[in-house]
């Protein structure tokens, strides 16, 4: 929207009365997400958004009412539709609908929330411009309660919703949002739809706004308004020579004429589609109106690319991104915080491995050693290219006892590992490994344009022309803890053996059935709930990967001082 000309909707004026930031992330970052009280309130509003009573007058015992009646005023400002506005004995007023139960005061008697009152006071102003009749009151009907509230539209209360119409126009012109609201104001964040994109209680911890009180029998702790993980699965489409259509609100899946399968759209929250599967129009049109991604990977794991619904259309993000990524300082604090995640998973994947029974952590190892010097020296670099220097040895040490995580099982089915190569990979080990960090870097893609980043821009990863750089940025402190700990635990577990890969041409690729193993261990494994190291809250892997792309939007713009990368405790 224009910040100075464009009219504000009412239902903004709702917005910016509640929280400055809930207007900001939803009408100037152009973020809606919903969750069920929104859906709660598209529900009760299915009536009054009815087109056939659009614009349409009803008279009942001496009221007349019309639903759904668009009104707009320069002068003013906004613009809205109406949700009801009745007339009896020729006084006129706005009747708006919402969806839970009423307010009470002290008194018990039943109120109407500020917010509220503003927008019910700009519907009214918008009548008494259109119609040139005084509008001295307004009603809130409750659905939760049945309950039918007055509003007096006192002096106070309509300069209230000129101020509102102002704010919102500053807001509109500045680069970022404004900070979450203070701590005692926080109960708003709970239930709202945007709180995992605002991330309130992160962001204000990070910029060292008042802490939680610790207590002699707990610690503090941040009071997590988001879930721990993501609705919905994560649909994978491999079978050759299927086909994916839509049938109602379903994905029927088909192979030579036969139903194999339906799915619920409702119950999918990404789509993976391996090799040979067609997935018709209709389809990937019903996904993208429903924000469901569709990845591409061909049939040995390399990604293609994301067929995703219309970008995110906060432009002030990727225009501080750009900023930011080209500032050499920036990119060097970022890709120093980005290696000291993946350096301390390494080394804590390593010293789990290869712990044995004197030594409990195997911080003894060589590697382990040798990569803890590495984080000593790390702060020290001047450059990006002398950070990158320092991951390449970390891998070094890494990669180099790798083939002394594999356990080896009785059957003597066992694999091997000397070197990491790819392009194409030529062993069982190797092909995992080059699955699993294609199925990392989608999941990453994902979340770079889920909050509005170009993927193509990064920080660490410069100069890889047609390569997703900042997708492969935010992968690497997630390389170990998702993708590694995937293939150790496909193969030490004996989930797959040697006789799931084929090797042609040199090059080592999973069978049918190996895909659809590692499909399982990787979902389950983004569905394992840790602890975040900063925050102190659990989620699952899957939503840490998002949460950690939105604090470093928030230190794109900004809003907080420092990016911290994840380590795993």
């Amino acid at each position: 929207m224009s910040a100075t000309t464009d009219p504000i909707p009412v239902r903004a004026l709702n917005q910016v009365t509640y929280c400055p930031r809930l207007y900001y992330l939803q009408y100037v970052d152009a973020v809606m997400p919903t969750n069920e009280h929104v859906e709660g309130g598209l529900h009760d509003h299915r009536r009054v958004d009815a087109p056939d009573l659009k614009n349409k007058t009803r008279t009942d015992r001496g009221t007349a009412t019309s639903r759904g009646i668009a009104l707009s005023s320069e002068a003013l400002g906004i613009s809205g539709i109406l949700d009801v506005i009745e007339e009896k004995n020729g006084e006129q007023y706005p009747v708006e609908t919402k969806h839970g139960p009423a307010p009470h005061d002290g008194d018990g008697q039943p109120t109407v929330w500020d917010n509220d009152a503003v927008q019910i006071c700009a519907q009214a102003m918008l009548m008494e411009e259109a119609f040139g009749k005084p509008v001295p009151r307004g009603y809130q009907f409750h659905v939760g309660s049945r309950e039918r509230v007055p509003l007096e539209l006192t002096p106070e209360l309509r300069q209230k919703t000129r101020d509102a119409v102002t704010r919102c126009r500053e807001l509109a012109v500045l680069d970022a949002p404004p900070d979450p609201l203070p701590s005692e104001l926080r109960h708003r964040c709970f239930g709202c739809s945007l709180a995992p994109v605002c991330l309130p209680e992160e962001t204000l911890y990070q910029l060292g706004h008042p802490a939680p009180v610790k207590t002699e029998d707990a610690p503090p702790e941040l009071k997590r308004v988001i879930p721990q993980s993501d609705d919905g699965a994560v649909l994978y489409l491999q079978e050759p020579g299927s086909s994916v259509g839509k049938r109602s609100e379903h994905l029927v899946i088909k192979k030579d004429g036969k139903e194999m399968s339906r799915v619920p759209m409702h119950a999918v929250r990404q789509v993976v589609v391996c090799g040979n599967v067609q997935v018709s129009t209709q389809a990937l049109e019903t996904l993208a109106t429903n924000d469901i991604p569709v990845s591409y990977v061909t049939g040995h794991g390399r990604f293609i690319g994301t067929f995703s619904p219309a970008p995110a259309k906060n432009v002030s993000l990727r225009e501080a991104q750009f900023r930011k990524f080209s500032d050499p300082v920036a990119c060097l604090e970022l890709s120093k915080a980005v290696v000291r995640a993946k350096l301390a998973n390494q080394r804590a994947l390593l010293m789990r491995s290869l712990r044995g029974e004197e030594e409990a952590r195997g911080s003894h190892e060589p590697a382990a050693r040798g990569i803890y010097g590495l984080l000593g020296v790390l702060d020290d670099q001047t450059s990006v290219d002398s950070v990158l220097g320092i991951e390449g040895q970390g891998a070094a040490l890494y990669f180099g006892e790798f083939g002394r995580f594999l356990k080896q099982p009785p059957t003597g089915k066992r694999f091997d590992f000397t070197s990491r190569n790819r392009r194409p990979p030529r062993d069982p080990v190797n092909a995992l490994l080059s699955f699993a960090y294609a199925m990392l870097a989608k999941d990453c893609f994902a979340a770079a344009c889920t909050v509005g980043f170009d993927p193509y821009k990064g920080f660490f990863h410069q100069g890889r022309h047609g390569k997703p750089s900042l997708a492969l940025d935010l992968m690497e402190e997630f390389r170990s803890v998702i993708a590694d700990s995937v293939v150790l635990t496909l193969i030490n577990n004996e989930t797959l053996t040697p006789d799931d890969f084929i090797t042609w041409r040199d090059a080592c690729n999973l069978t049918e059935s190996g895909r659809k193993a590692f499909f399982a261990a990787y979902e389950q494994r983004k569905s394992t709930v840790i602890t975040h190291p900063l925050y102190n809250y659990k989620m699952s892997y899957a939503r840490m990967l998002e949460v950690q792309a939105r604090m470093l939007a928030s230190f794109v713009r900004g809003s907080t001082p420092t990016y911290t990368g994840f380590v795993v405790r």
